[in-house]
């Protein structure tokens, strides 16, 4: 099986909430890119299901997106961000730029 992510994520390891009409559950965000997630949750879900994101930031910060599960192996998932604002998109980026920042500084 070949590589298919065209983007690299970075590890996160952040408490967040999915949530699915009236479902709501806890969850971590393992890893996340530009394009995607990976998620750590009780919720079951299923290939195609719309689900809303939150993902926590420092300082009582949050990210909100929306996402749809493309591969299933509960209780993990990758997804497909669908749909984030534009405000959430660029503090989406500059999360990523710093974490690339901090683990190239590292070395």
């Amino acid at each position: 099986m070949g590589f298919k992510r065209k983007q690299s994520r970075v590890d996160v390891g952040r408490s967040g909430r999915i949530q699915r009409g009236s479902l709501s559950a806890p969850c971590k965000v393992l890893d996340i890119g530009e394009t995607g997630v990976r998620i750590e949750s009780r919720m079951f879900v299923k290939v195609g299901d719309t689900l809303q994101l939150i993902l926590d930031l420092d300082r009582g910060h949050a990210i909100s997106c929306t996402i749809q599960p493309i591969h299933v192996q509960a209780p993990r998932f990758g997804a497909r961000i669908t749909a984030i604002s534009p405000e959430n998109k660029e503090r989406l980026s500059q999360i990523l730029d710093d974490r690339v920042q901090r683990q190239f500084s590292a070395r």
